[in-house]
């Protein structure tokens, strides 16, 4: 992508990014952000979105109701459930930046697509060094913020050695690494508690895929967001020998809905996600449903999946 080309036609700048957002979503944002302001300067550059306590960076104003004259960066996502908001679509030019299966469902002028990066972060990283624009301090954090969280430090199959060039990049420009490892994973011992608690409450099908729910009555007793309960707490579940597939299910006041986060060792389920909707990777996604009951209908397919694994 001529990101120069497209950037000298277009004076103001909105990036956004999927809703209830993850390091990655975070961390690609705020770096392109920073790395644009920098070498933009007379440009009107934005970053706008809903927030929760992953925002390791600076506060965020709501998403815009008005894009006229703009040209709207959408990262890490290009699915419409995922979404905050349609409003961008009224924009002058849109540019999609990805990594996830999924085909987009919204509009758009450009289409950047790399499945196989390990995350938004690692395709923003190679954009701005395409176009030979400078990654700033600041966006170089961001960035790293971005590989770390989507890679779950470097440990996922995603992780490839072209990864650890983009992390070497990062590290270069000053990045401190211990500054970021106590931010991400240093908790109150509330915290601990509460996953400890978490974990105990897990269940498991037939064919052992491990499982917890989270009512409206659970959800309101914790008095956490629902970003820290579903995808902060899925992977609590993750690393237990007899459990090959996970899945959190929870209520989101906001939407009346049941927030679905799917995962697995090695066993594809994107497919499954797709059937309610949703996507992402091939063994970290997700959908919402609109019941209880539909998640126990994901939970059959997964069990399914699992059974006919074992052949």
């Amino acid at each position: 992508m001529n990101l120069i080309a497209i950037l000298n036609q277009h004076q103001n700048i909105v990036i956004i990014r999927h809703k209830a957002p993850d390091l990655d979503a975070y961390g690609s944002q705020f770096g392109l952000y920073y790395a644009l302001k920098e070498h933009y300067p007379s440009h009107n550059i934005q970053v706008v979105g809903d927030q929760n306590n992953l925002n390791f960076f600076e506060p965020l104003p709501p998403m815009l109701t008005d894009f006229t004259n703009k040209c709207v960066f959408v990262l890490d996502t290009v699915s419409k459930q995922m979404l905050e908001s349609l409003a961008f679509e009224q924009a002058d030019y849109i540019i999609l930046i990805d990594h996830h299966q999924n085909a987009p469902d919204v509009k758009y002028h450009e289409y950047l697509h790399h499945p196989g990066a390990s995350s938004t972060a690692e395709m923003i990283i190679d954009l701005l060094q395409e176009n030979q624009i400078s990654i700033p301090k600041a966006a170089a954090r961001a960035l790293y913020f971005g590989l770390v969280g989507d890679t779950g430090r470097f440990q996922y199959s995603n992780t490839s050695s072209h990864t650890f060039e983009c992390a070497a990049a990062l590290l270069k420009q000053g990045v401190d690494v211990s500054e970021v490892n106590k931010v991400m994973y240093s908790e109150p011992l509330q915290m601990k508690l509460f996953k400890a608690s978490f974990l105990a409450r897990m269940q498991w099908t037939k064919h052992f895929v491990g499982y917890q729910k989270n009512t409206l009555e659970d959800v309101l007793a914790w008095g956490l967001d629902t970003q820290t309960i579903s995808r902060g707490m899925v992977n609590q579940m993750a690393g237990i020998q007899e459990i090959p597939i996970w899945a959190n299910f929870t209520y989101d006041l906001k939407t009346d809905t049941i927030i679905c986060e799917l995962r697995s060792r090695d066993i594809p389920i994107v497919a499954i996600a797709k059937k309610y909707g949703g996507g992402g990777h091939v063994l970290a996604c997700g959908c919402s449903v609109s019941s209880f009951e539909e998640a126990d209908q994901i939970l059959a397919d997964l069990d399914q999946l699992l059974e006919e694994s074992h052949g």
